[in-house]
């Protein structure tokens, strides 16, 4: 009898450690998915500059005012794409240190050392590869010019390393006192020199492993663009999608966007050597024009390659060259138009005629309002995460399968229109339209959006109708468009400004209480539509008290990650509930 309590006890005992070890896992993929939002956030603009100012540049005289105005804007956007790796060393160091600036210098001096390094290691050789320690004739695609400094190409990967050693160094030196003959290092003085240090190792590693893996990835992406009838965008959007809810979407598309994993354009030239490109030469000669680039870290990764096909650095291809030789750009992207245009706006107006006649007037704006932000820039969770957390059925059952075979459907028709973070009408007429000539296939969208708009309508519609789904309007009772405060700030000036502010500190306050108190949170972040927060124990945090609060759609519990579904408000709560946990804190 006693041994069977110590085999119980033992399972308990191991059951506990892997719910720990899940917990602590998911909590710490949620603010690597965070930290990615910050560079992302910088890429639809970025897109436009350079999607726009290229087509200004390339469509008028060289040497003129507009051409000059093309040449810049593309510039500019070019830039942006090209630094992405430090943006994010930088972004991975502030999602784990509390957006602390320390840590961020840190990151730029971490990725700078650790570029450094490779530098000082690779040499050029005559036929235009490269030699590496005992590497002997790197591929020209595996070397780049990381901010200016020639270095492994190794995407996004090496930059999150950095981040991330950047993270441990300061959350475990940025407060250490040292002797008083070099005090003057101590605190956060110390943090760059650790890390100065802890990278030098970080790069030796990518030295000895990355040939290899590059090699690896850039297999992948080949190889698996040759799935037939669109398969391996049917699979990428499975998953992508699957991963939506728990906020982890970014971490598995960042691969295939930004790294060979997502393709190459040296490698996809090099193997069609004998192919006579659109611009009248063979892709051996546009490949010996592209190797002569110092950076090549826009040729590998499915966004990457098309944005700088639309660059003003492209000479030589176009998205039909590159298809015809194997290289389908845009399979891990154009598949969104299709249902971001007219698929969930349909699913919108769907749950609108479901709520009763005598509600429909009272949350149209609602439905409309959401429907009109999905059409016009991609920004989903509006609608996804109604019917997300009322039903999560609709979202796996319903919604995750059409949105996939929209992907299959322009993985098969090769499309090659490009997005920032969404598939929006302002991205199909930056990446599909304005660069048609490139051949973006862009007609495709359309027949394949006008498929997806009456699938997704009765779909929805008769899920929601058969599967009694209580969308906003079908309960019983009115439907309260407006807070007291907003009616008091639409007539009252000044003082509802400070009523507002009240009730938002209010809110901040009643959110804290309910999360567990100051002493069940050790993070408050947030990303474009939610509060992020980690807490030392899920188990206390009252779901239906935060809810009561209003202006909530829905709440994700992942161990001690805890996702608040705002849409918006989440930007100024977040603000208010650190100052106000940073007073009870100073209490204490």
């Amino acid at each position: 009898m006693a041994e069977k309590v110590i085999k119980k006890e033992k399972v308990a005992n191991t059951g506990s450690g892997w719910h720990k070890f899940k917990a602590a896992t998911g909590a710490t993929f949620s603010k690597l998915s965070k930290a990615f939002l910050l560079p992302i956030a910088l890429l639809p603009i970025a897109g436009v500059f350079l999607g726009v100012g290229a087509t200004i540049a390339n469509e008028t005289a060289e040497g003129s005012f507009i051409w000059f105005l093309g040449k810049t804007m593309n510039t500019m956007g070019d830039v942006a794409f090209g630094n992405l790796p430090i943006l994010f060393a930088i972004s991975v160091a502030i999602a784990y240190t509390e957006d602390s600036g320390v840590a961020a210098i840190t990151a730029v001096v971490g990725f700078l050392v650790l570029n450094g390094i490779q530098k000082a290691l690779i040499v050029e050789t005559d036929d235009g590869s490269y030699n590496m320690l005992w590497w002997k004739s790197i591929p020209a695609g595996l070397i780049t010019a990381n901010v200016g400094i020639t270095s492994l190409n190794t995407g996004i990967f090496a930059a999150i390393f950095v981040g991330a050693i950047v993270a441990f160094m300061y959350n475990k030196f940025h407060k250490t006192q040292l002797p008083q003959f070099i005090s003057f290092f101590s605190g956060s003085k110390l943090v760059p020199i650790m890390t100065f240090f802890a990278v030098i190792p970080l790069s030796f590693i990518f030295l000895f492993i990355w040939p290899p893996i590059g090699l690896g990835l850039e297999w992948f992406g080949t190889n698996s663009g040759k799935l037939p009838v669109g398969l391996d965008s049917l699979v990428y959007e499975i998953i992508e999608r699957s991963l939506v809810p728990f906020g982890l979407h970014h971490v598995f598309y960042a691969p295939l966007w930004w790294t060979s994993a997502g393709g190459s354009i040296i490698d996809t030239l090099s193997k069609n050597p004998d192919y006579m490109l659109e611009s009248g030469i063979k892709a051996s000669e546009a490949l010996t024009e592209i190797l002569a680039l110092e950076d090549k870290s826009l040729l590998i990764g499915d966004q990457y390659m098309m944005y700088w096909v639309m660059s003003g650095d492209n000479k030589w291809l176009t998205f039909t060259d590159l298809q015809n030789m194997g290289l389908n750009l845009g399979r891990f992207q154009s598949g969104k138009f299709g249902f971001m245009l007219l698929g969930l706006p349909a699913a919108g107006v769907a749950m609108w005629l479901n709520v009763p006649k005598e509600n429909r007037r009272n949350v149209m704006g609602i439905y409309f309002s959401a429907a009109f932000t999905c059409f016009l820039t991609g920004i989903t969770e509006p609608i996804e995460f109604t019917f997300l957390f009322l039903a999560p059925w609709l979202f796996y059952g319903v919604h995750m399968p059409l949105a996939s075979i929209s992907f299959m459907l322009t993985g098969l028709m090769k499309v090659h229109v490009s997005m920032t973070v969404s598939g929006g009408f302002i991205d199909f007429v930056v990446f599909g339209l304005v660069p048609m000539k490139l051949g973006t296939n862009w007609f495709h969208v359309l027949w394949i959006a006008a498929i997806m708009s009456p699938a997704y309508f009765f779909a929805f519609y008769f899920a929601v109708k058969f599967g009694n789904v209580k969308v906003p309007g079908r309960e019983d009772g009115a439907v309260e468009l407006y807070t007291k405060a907003d009616v008091k700030a639409k007539k009252g000036g000044n003082a509802a400004s400070n009523t507002k502010l009240e009730d938002q500190i209010t809110k901040a306050t009643k959110i804290i209480e309910y999360l567990g108190g100051e002493s069940n949170i050790t993070a408050v972040d947030s990303c474009a539509s939610r509060l992020r927060l980690t807490v030392v124990d899920g188990t206390k945090v009252n779901k239906d008290g935060i809810m009561s609060l209003g202006g909530c759609t829905g709440i994700i519990i992942k161990g001690t990650s805890v996702h608040v579904v705002y849409g918006g408000e989440q930007e100024v709560i977040k603000p208010h509930m650190r100052e106000i946990l940073a007073q009870q804190r100073a209490a204490k």
